[in-house]
């Protein structure tokens, strides 16, 4: 009897810790929030890990790639050919072989739930029969349901016989060949690997550690070399003085890949499987049961690997269990350690997410949208207010022109007042123009700026809102409404237009006479200001030169004056007051709208915002201290599990 096992407290063997740390999981699940189908995957495995708890029977695990001679070991075990061979098998499980008092059996269950019995009628119905001479035994049972169509519907297999295997209590499981990746049988080698108790490892000696089994052995199984046992066959096909150096071979290969002492047993299961059934030994209880150290040739050979595998088996059956169930606790601590991780990380993003957040403090956050509305406005009004183009220069020149052409120029009053008509009709268009291209970028501007207050607005209330775990839609973007443009004051421009008329006038470049007087005279009559600059100049010519001079020089005297004109309604300073203040009634206009409707509910939301922060700033703690946690419990599980490997627990602890 051995020293029994101490963790966390004096006399407490790994039965009571293990039934300690279970319970500590199942307390942690409900308190870490988790989405339901986390939650319902860790607690399938957390009943998987109670429930091999609480099975004391050992399982041994035979691994071997297909056509390695794994299904001839298991049934020189069984002493018939029982099972197929690997090769042909298709199922998508594992074969689970158990001892059975008085007879033989095979139960199934399918992948749609009934459990099917062999021999029974259900089962018959089932599997069907073949074409096939003879009653109907477990053999051909087996071949229809592992190499048949019918293995695509088999959700789990039993086989039952009275043949003890290695020994009352004990389980062996037939895993597919772990290099036959179709189907999916390398995953259910290592799913068997995770449950194995004892892993009986086939090695073919003729083909000894394959690149494939080498990789099955440094994963699946790198955690389980000290419970593994490699089983050299196939030595019938070497040579007699060649298969000692074939063992040593193996045996150092394998302690290069980390088996510090491996146990290598070498023997030849078809040939011994060959002479029980030309009539070889029999065991001690009867026909098929273990035979001793008896026999003949590679019978006896096997026999005393046989006996070997069951001294193994019974030597070390406690700590085996043991290492397994602690073995998937600490997957199970590691899973609860990674989805602590896993929900902190989720937390703190959400924290992150409430943290950017301005619309809790919606007065600023309205402000900020405002002012900076206004500020684009500001800057994109004047452009919209900009000099008139050249193109529209050039044009009122070939108008003046063609109003004094020819003969035009000798009728003074007509030609005055159609020259000023002419300059003023198109400066104040030129003038409405420009307001109406202020006026419409405003709009613009208002219509872009409301669509991005909408857009921000609904987003961060939808993140508040989720946040906050409710659910609500935020309000459309509402209309905006803009006015007419403000018609051009034009005053500001009559001014400077007789400013600048009477400096030429009055400058000494020109002679005013009599008709100069009544130029001015028609002029004046026709718009103040621009009238009189106009009639001035045409009243100072007329008389003095002929018509093309008198034109030339009019022309060239008219042109500063249209060209002073034009650079006064560029600026339209009295106008971009009025369209900036229109911008700025409809900014206020529609954040009231915002504040009217929203202002309640976004202070609600805000209380709940706070709480929440308060909640995840909780949660993230409470998830880093169940990592931690599961983190310690999986490092002491760790030195448990290893202390297994060199102690037998005390059998009558509780």
């Amino acid at each position: 009897m051995t020293e029994q096992l101490v963790v966390d407290g004096p006399g407490a063997g790994w039965t009571s810790v293990v039934s300690g740390h279970l319970r500590w999981i199942e307390g942690q699940l409900d308190g870490l929030g988790l989405p339901t189908e986390r939650s319902d995957e860790l607690r399938a495995r957390l009943l998987a890990v109670q429930v091999r708890a609480a099975d004391p029977r050992l399982r041994v695990a035979v691994f071997g790639e297909a056509s390695s001679g794994k299904s001839t070991l298991l049934n020189a075990f069984l002493r018939r050919r029982l099972l197929p061979s690997s090769a042909l098998v298709t199922t998508r499980t594992t074969t689970v072989l158990e001892y059975r008092e008085g007879g033989e059996g095979l139960m199934v269950r399918t992948a749609d739930g009934p459990l099917l019995e062999w021999p029974s009628v259900p089962f018959a119905t089932w599997a069907g029969r073949r074409r096939e001479s003879g009653p109907d035994t477990l053999e051909r049972a087996l071949q229809r349901v592992l190499t048949t169509t019918l293995a695509d519907e088999v959700a789990s297999l039993r086989v039952f016989s009275p043949v003890r295997l290695l020994g009352g209590g004990v389980t062996v499981i037939d895993t597919p060949g772990f290099n036959v990746t179709e189907r999916g049988h390398r995953e259910l080698a290592e799913a068997a690997a995770r449950q194995a108790d004892v892993a009986l490892v086939v090695v073919p000696a003729v083909a000894a550690l394959s690149l494939t089994l080498v990789d099955f052995l440094t994963g699946p199984l790198s955690d389980h070399h000290d419970r593994c046992a490699f089983v050299l066959t196939k030595l019938d096909l070497l040579d007699e003085d060649e298969r000692s150096e074939a063992v040593a071979v193996v045996e150092r290969r394998l302690r290069d890949l980390g088996c510090a002492d491996p146990l290598l047993l070498p023997c030849s299961p078809g040939k011994a499987l060959g002479e029980v059934e030309a009539g070889g030994v029999r065991g001690p209880g009867g026909p098929g049961e273990l035979g001793g150290p008896g026999g003949s040739g590679h019978l006896a050979s096997f026999l005393e690997v046989e006996a070997r595998i069951a001294q193994l088996a019974a030597d070390s059956r406690r700590s085996a269990v043991a290492a397994t169930t602690l073995g998937l606790l600490s997957e199970l601590l590691s899973a609860v350690e990674a989805t602590a991780e896993a929900r902190r990380t989720a937390l703190g993003r959400g924290e992150r997410e409430l943290a950017t957040l301005t619309l809790p403090d919606f007065p600023a956050f309205l402000d900020t949208w405002a002012a900076r509305t206004r500020r684009r406005a500001a800057t994109e009004l004047n452009p919209a207010l900009s000099r008139t183009s050249p193109q529209s220069r050039t044009t009122l020149e070939v108008k003046v022109g063609n109003a004094v052409a020819g003969e035009k120029i000798n009728d003074l009053a007509g030609a005055a007042e159609e020259v000023s008509r002419l300059v003023r009709n198109h400066l104040r268009q030129d003038a409405q123009q420009a307001v109406r291209r202020a006026a419409k970028r405003a709009g613009e501007v208002l219509t872009t700026a409301a669509a991005e207050l909408a857009r921000d607005f609904a987003a961060q209330y939808s993140a508040l809102v989720d946040l906050a775990g409710e659910t609500r839609t935020a309000a459309p973007v509402p209309p905006v409404v803009w006015p007419d443009p403000p018609a051009p004051d034009m005053s500001g421009i009559d001014r400077a237009l007789s400013a600048i008329g009477t400096q030429l006038t009055t400058s000494g470049k020109w002679r005013t006479g009599g008709g100069a007087m009544a130029g001015a005279l028609a002029g004046g009559l026709v718009v103040p200001g621009i009238g009189a600059v106009v009639g001035g100049v045409l009243g100072a010519l007329i008389g003095r030169r002929g018509p093309d001079a008198t034109r030339e020089q009019f022309l060239q005297q008219v042109s500063p004056v249209i060209a002073a004109a034009h650079e006064e309604i560029g600026a339209l300073a009295a106008c971009l007051p009025r369209v900036e203040e229109s911008l700025t009634e409809s900014v206020a206009a529609i954040r009231r709208q915002y504040d009217d409707e929203w202002r309640e509910e976004i202070a609600r939301l805000t209380a709940a915002h706070e709480g929440r922060r308060a909640e995840l700033a909780a949660g993230i703690a409470h998830a880093e201290e169940t990592a931690a946690t599961a983190r310690r419990r999986r490092d002491e599980i760790a030195a448990l599990r290893r202390h297994t490997s060199r102690n037998v627990p005390n059998p009558e602890e509780p």
